[in-house]
């Protein structure tokens, strides 16, 4: 299959690796310092799910550089904030018979990418995989927490499209499933992302020192309380009932296998670049406030972590804080 990743950070480098050393035809679109050493040496892939060398991959730093091609299958993993200045210059290459997969965090993606292309083209994706790269043109797996899951949110793409494109991701070495509860998927991610992300940055903390202390736990309580309630206001469903109930999965099943993870909100703050606080605890505050639902906790965090932004962005500008 041919196949587009915008936006090669570490997921995109991952799949993207794994797809062609699969033996698909992978086009990459990253930054330069990326891409020119993919192009020289191959891209290196190492950590928890073994080395590898791929040197089967086209890479790009622009569509404008791929004008006339199309793919069969577009993931766009860029940031949220990018989203849609990404899809709209994706939007030409992708096939008319083609899918457009997020592999993005936060909430609002999957509506972004549907009013560019169609959500008969579009698919929602849960990764909770994460990685890092060290250097340009190495990518380390740094955790893995559970499968990726692929599925529409709208039901207008079948079935059978859903399964053969995890069947492709799995079989490349990627854990995948398919899902026809995506909606599900992402709002749990998005309750794992809000309790950890802005105070593992904050904090400069991991995952396992938050749930080790108390008073983060307390913290990180009121943000999943505040969570239910807004999706319960949305008309949301969840796996689960009550937070109590997603906050013993939490504890017991999510939070073990990244205990040594910090987010990688924390990095963004540190290369002096925007995190996608936004489209997390920002995104739970906004359709908090369209539906009457207060989230005290959740916009304090957002406060803070805009903050931080700020003055990291004067730093590594090289201007007083």
């Amino acid at each position: 299959m041919k196949i587009l990743i915008m936006g090669a950070g570490s997921i995109g480098s991952v799949t993207g690796g794994f797809l062609a050393k699969a033996g698909h035809h992978v086009t990459l679109i990253g930054r330069a310092p990326h891409m020119n050493a993919i192009d020289r040496d191959g891209l290196r892939i190492d950590g928890i799910w073994g080395d590898h060398r791929v040197t089967s991959l086209t890479t790009a730093t622009s569509c404008r550089q791929l004008s006339g091609e199309t793919f069969e299958l577009v993931i766009l993993s860029v940031k949220s904030y990018d989203t849609k200045q990404a899809i709209a210059e994706a939007a030409p290459l992708v096939a008319p018979d083609g899918l457009v997969v997020s592999f993005q965090n936060g909430l609002g993606n999957v509506e972004t990418i549907a009013a560019a292309v169609g959500s008969d083209r579009t698919l929602g994706g849960m990764v909770i995989f994460g990685g890092r790269i060290d250097e340009p043109g190495r990518v380390t797996v740094t955790v893995y927490a559970n499968e990726v899951k692929i599925g529409s949110s709208t039901g207008d793409v079948g079935r059978d499209r859903v399964d053969e494109i995890v069947r492709l991701i799995d079989a490349s070495g990627v854990p995948t499933l398919a899902t026809d509860e995506i909606d599900k998927h992402i709002w749990g991610k998005i309750l794992y992302n809000c309790a950890l992300n802005p105070l593992s940055a904050i904090l400069n903390a991991t995952y396992g020192e938050l749930g080790a202390e108390q008073a983060t736990r307390e913290i990180m309580a009121r943000v999943v309380e505040e969570v239910f309630a807004v999706a319960q206001a949305r008309g949301v469903e969840l796996f689960w009932k009550r937070p109590d109930d997603y906050l013993r999965v939490f504890y017991e099943e999510l939070l073990p296998p990244t205990e040594s993870h910090y987010a990688s909100m924390l990095e963004d703050l540190k290369r002096g670049g925007r995190t996608e606080i936004e489209a997390i605890n920002g995104a739970v505050v906004r359709y908090g406030s369209e539906a009457n639902v207060a989230c005290p906790v959740n916009e304090v965090l957002v406060g803070i972590i805009r903050v931080m932004e700020r003055a990291y962005g004067k730093r590594a500008n090289g201007e007083k804080t």
